[in-house]
């Protein structure tokens, strides 16, 4: 895959979106963000699988916690998810416009999906707003230097 960095003034780099979806907050997104996120990273020198369950478990905690006081609203809960590319790896951004992270009573997993998440990545960043939560993740690239045998 080739990479896409575009170069920018004073010799640094930015990321290329490869992907951008806004899925309704509802569990089969979850399914829908695994397979988009795959066939984004297809060839890429990532560990894709680590990253599609990275996601899968950001977009699930959305789905299961971001909007569970909503009431009466107009309208439809979404989750979005960014995927992007720069010299060093690949970025994931799962953001949504709900209630934001807390410990339910009917959770069996306090934290499981948290401490998943922050095994697969090289980097986790969770922001918590007045409106929403972002999780930031970052996966590095493969070490794809060839060595020569003598």
């Amino acid at each position: 895959m080739a990479r896409r960095v575009t170069p920018v003034a004073g010799g640094w780099t930015k990321s290329e979106r490869l992907l951008e979806l806004s899925l309704p907050a509802e569990p089969v997104s979850c399914a829908r963000a695994r397979r988009e996120i795959r066939a984004a990273l297809h060839g890429a020198p990532v560990d894709v699988a680590a990253v599609e369950l990275a996601v899968s478990e950001a977009v699930s905690n959305a789905v299961l916690h971001a909007y569970r006081e909503r009431s009466g609203a107009t309208a439809e809960p979404r989750v979005r998810v960014r995927l992007t590319e720069d010299d060093e790896g690949v970025r994931i951004l799962v953001n949504d416009d709900g209630v934001g992270m807390s410990a339910r009573d009917d959770s069996p997993g306090l934290g499981v999906g948290l401490r998943l998440m922050t095994k697969l990545s090289d980097q986790l960043l969770i922001v918590q707003g007045e409106v929403g939560t972002r999780v930031h993740m970052r996966f590095s690239f493969a070490d794809t230097e060839v060595v020569e045998l003598r």
